[in-house]
């Protein structure tokens, strides 16, 4: 069920596709811009429960914190950011009101 949750929340924040669950195609990253004109790379896992992120300060698989949060190696991921998704690593703004790149 929590699962089910975080994909719904996902695709609610990115935009529904027709082929994947959450907007997200398992193995295939996809690009997201962002309102401050920066832009990074996510893909989420089969189950949920982890999104690998490619921003400037590299790549890093990130773990499920719950809602619609994942960290690991500097990095997290909000998926319910006021506007769209945010990035942040090291505390600093990697991106802000992100959306999937058309």
């Amino acid at each position: 069920m929590k699962r089910s949750l975080v994909a719904f929340a996902f695709a609610m924040t990115l935009g529904a596709c027709a082929t994947s669950p959450a907007g997200l195609p398992a193995g295939k990253f996809v690009t997201l811009q962002c309102a401050d004109n920066k832009s990074f790379q996510a893909r989420m896992s089969d189950d949920g429960r982890t999104v690998r992120v490619r921003g400037h300060h590299g790549s890093a698989e990130l773990e499920q914190r719950g809602e619609g949060r994942y960290s690991g190696d500097g990095y997290m991921l909000n998926l319910q950011a006021e506007g769209g998704v945010a990035l942040e690593h090291d505390g600093k703004s990697q991106g802000k009101a992100c959306k999937a790149a058309v």
